[in-house]
């Protein structure tokens, strides 16, 4: 992994106003499918109407504020999770993260940052999930695991 494996190209983002929560999920967290879970699609299943209100605060709302890029909230994000040890939800906003422009490189240190707050064995599992997501992606090669 090098410092400067760039995401790959992506189209400019749409304007969110005029795409919808569920255009926007998807690009989001591309290329996990709804029907592989993920939060939203979880709440959905127990109360639709609760869902796409929470939904609309994150994705619609807390999520647009330009406080933060969206690359820098995702490493937020990934940081948290990787100390709460919230596996599932840490390959989503890792999928994230890469697709709103974080290195590969970028995610893992943000990981390796988090020993001093969730210890190494939240590094250990943090760094097992981004390496599938990588996978998942064909982002990882075998060989540069040494």
């Amino acid at each position: 992994m090098t410092p400067d494996d760039p995401a790959p190209a992506k189209s400019p983002a749409p304007d969110p106003t005029t795409q919808s929560l569920d255009e926007q999920r998807q690009r989001l967290y591309w290329p996990i499918k709804p029907e592989e879970g993920g939060g939203y699609f979880l709440w959905r299943q127990f109360d639709e109407e609760l869902a796409t209100q929470m939904s609309k605060f994150f994705v619609g709302g807390l999520y647009q504020r330009d406080v933060l890029t969206k690359r820098e909230r995702q490493l937020c994000v990934i940081a948290a999770l990787t100390v709460l040890r919230c596996g599932d939800e840490l390959r989503a906003h890792i999928h994230a993260g890469r697709n709103m422009g974080a290195t590969k490189a970028e995610i893992a240190e943000v990981i390796f940052q988090m020993v001093t707050y969730g210890g190494a064995p939240a590094v250990v599992q943090g760094l097992k999930v981004a390496k599938a997501a990588f996978v998942e992606r064909g982002e990882w090669d075998d060989e540069q695991a040494d």
